[in-house]
């Protein structure tokens, strides 16, 4: 194998290889409803799509609140109150209740979720809010932001954000001096968001003003990376977008506050009208308001003067109101609010939510009694696996480009495959030498193709007869790009990408007259392994498989995997390895003696899959790196020789 510096295959910059692609993926999906029946249908469909995002579906139970109070400041015109509330089993969401001082009985109140501000609730242009409000007469509660991640169940920050705020409704119609009916609700950035998806699931808020944050969802992607990863919300984008979000409340009131220096600027101009249509259609146009400020990202007075007024109108009925001045006022010193926190004891925090859900969503290896209840067990959870990942893509047929090498007696060829309509893989093809057909090997690198043919292992099978293709997949080598979120909110994660841009390259080699189409192997590499597994789970073409276990499974906190939203809700690495059975499998760096969660004894379900299908000589585990390359190459000889006598 010619030693090479670089296989570079495009002659066009990183931005413009996968172009067409992220164009594709980041189109908006537009809100169109022809008529007020027509939406009434979707609408339930939305927040059922949004529910199932945010891994609320099924909603948690709803526990006792189990309120408890932390420290108090009193203040000339409101009181200012640390609060906790119970949201799962021991773990309590916490808050700042700021209450008014004065002679109305029941108030109207204000849920004001907060956004990136630093210190949360305790940044001053929060305060200024929460004061405001409880000195114009609302009973004011922000909730702190939990940012926790447990992708392998589905749980992001917004899972707990929409739980807690929607607890903290709860919280606010139990008190005695608020008036259940007249809930209104606020945030800027991070805290609009969270109003939206809490909007979106929930039917209490009756007036709404969310600021400086609603969009399509292309507005906040880019190809140079991503934004904030908590508005990543795993394949919400699949069903949905911002707008649509959005009109689910409809007609409830709601208020849009804009500004000309951020992403939310040409709000008026497209989104706007997508949502002022579907008021129409409600024949209550008034109850959509839209206003937009010069300068940037933010929420300063003029805006909240605005809020102030909006409630005035939708909360308190005072159709024939004016500009709402902001009350006089004086912010605390944050360390002054600090100590005022005082915590449940047996609060568990955010570990409590992971714990909670990992025990109630991870799905448990079945007791198979049977050869056919095991083939039963791999078509239904290779469905599953097939909508984690993005679900079927529309088949191409495949074409090829060829490239010079750069050296006239080098044997590689330079090849551009076309795995999706809009997606060029570039790869190497290393035939072997001699007549064919040759046993093909797929050889998979997280650092992409020229790290892979540097592969002892790749160079050996090579001197040993296969020829050899290494393609830079989704997001690898020259197609490498900072995609993870983005690709999450898409409903596409990377590991889907690459294992269907390595199928497509086993398309090719099935094409091609010298490959012997019974000997065709994929090796995945360091994470690229699970991508191998993938394929080889779903492609039952593939007839051997080495894949690269990284020490470690999902269940151990999956170091060094690649991110998968809900994956451990069908399957674990020794699952998904089991679907290969009884096609040839061997699995290197394999958890050895307990490690986390996991042992190697862990892999048992794996190995009793192949022995119930009477094929437990195709399955070598070890814990070892990738094997020699001349001892892999007789197992692999012997084992598919086995296969086609099959």
């Amino acid at each position: 194998m010619a030693e090479r510096a670089t296989y570079d295959v495009f002659d066009t910059g990183p931005d413009e290889r996968l172009r067409a692609y992220f164009e594709r993926m980041v189109d908006p999906r537009p809100l169109r409803a022809r008529s007020k029946a027509e939406w009434l249908l979707r609408r339930p469909a939305v927040r059922q799509a949004t529910l199932e995002a945010l891994a609320l579906s099924p909603m948690p139970n709803r526990l006792p609140l189990d309120v408890r109070a932390g420290g108090v400041l009193q203040r000339d015109g409101y009181r200012v109150e640390r609060v906790y509330w119970q949201t799962w089993p021991k773990v309590w969401a916490s808050g700042w209740l700021y209450l008014p001082e004065g002679p109305e009985r029941r108030a109207p109140a204000v849920l004001n979720p907060h956004g990136h501000w630093e210190g949360g609730a305790r940044h001053p242009t929060v305060q200024s809010r929460l004061i405001s409000l409880a000195k114009l007469g609302y009973v004011a509660l922000a909730v702190d932001s939990v940012h926790l991640y447990d992708y392998t169940t589905g749980l992001t920050p917004l899972t707990v954000m929409t739980h807690n705020n929607l607890r903290a409704l709860d919280y606010l119609q139990s008190r005695p001096d608020v008036d259940r009916d007249r809930l209104g609700l606020t945030g800027a950035s991070g805290g609009a968001q969270q109003a939206m998806y809490l909007m979106a699931v929930d039917d209490r808020v009756r007036a709404a003003v969310l600021t400086v944050m609603v969009s399509y969802f292309k507005r906040i992607l880019s190809q140079e990376g991503h934004h904030c990863p908590c508005n990543h919300i795993p394949g919400v984008m699949r069903h949905t977008d911002a707008t649509e979000l959005c009109g689910v409340p409809s007609p409830r009131a709601v208020l849009y506050l804009s500004v000309t220096d951020d992403w939310t600027a040409p709000f008026p101009r497209h989104e706007l009208g997508e949502l002022r249509a579907l008021y129409n259609l409600w024949q209550q146009p008034d109850r959509l308001a839209h206003r937009q400020f010069e300068g940037p990202h933010d929420y300063n007075r003029e805006m909240r003067e605005a809020a102030y007024a909006w409630f005035e109108q939708e909360l308190r009925g005072n159709r024939q109101a004016g500009p709402v001045a902001e009350p006089e006022h004086q912010v605390e010193d944050p360390a002054t609010l600090l100590a005022l926190d005082s915590p449940p004891e047996e609060d568990q925090g955010p570990e409590g939510i992971r714990a909670w859900y990992r025990a109630r969503y991870i799905a448990q290896p079945p007791q198979l009694e049977s050869r056919q209840s095991r083939r039963n067990y791999q078509e239904r959870a290779r469905a599953e696996l097939v909508e984690l990942l993005g679900g079927e893509v529309e088949p191409v047929t495949l074409e090829t480009e060829f490239h010079t090498p750069e050296a006239d007696d080098a044997p590689e060829v330079l090849l551009s495959l076309r795995t999706e309509r809009d997606v060029r893989v570039p790869a190497v093809w290393l035939p072997a030498p001699g007549n064919g057909p040759h046993p093909a090997l797929v050889a998979l690198h997280p650092e992409g193709k020229a790290a892979a043919l540097r592969m002892p292992l790749v160079r050996g099978l090579h001197a040993a007869g296969y020829s050899v293709l290494a393609p830079d997949v989704r997001l690898r080598g020259e197609m490498a790009r900072d995609w993870l979120h983005n690709a999450l909110l898409w409903g596409r994660p990377e590991a889907g990408m690459a294992a269907h841009d390595l199928r497509a390259c086993v398309d090719w080699l099935l094409g091609r007259e010298d490959v012997d189409r019974g000997a065709v192997t994929v090796l995945g590499d360091g994470d690229e392994g699970i991508t191998a597994l993938l394929a080889a789970a779903l492609d039952e073409r593939i007839t051997a498989t080495l894949a690269d276990c990284c020490a470690t499974t999902y269940r151990d906190g999956g170091e060094g995997l690649p991110v998968i939203p809900n994956i451990l809700r069908v399957a674990d690495v020794p699952q998904i390895a089991s679907l290969i059975a009884p096609r040839p499998l061997w699995l290197y760096r394999v958890p050895g003696e307990r490690v986390g969660f996991s042992s190697r004894r862990y892999y048992d379900w794996t190995r009793r899959t192949y022995q119930s299908l009477g094929e437990q000589e195709a399955l070598t585990l070890s814990t070892e790196p990738a094997p020699e390359a001349g001892s892999l190459a007789e197992w692999l000889n012997k084992r598919i020789r086995r296969a086609k006598r099959g």
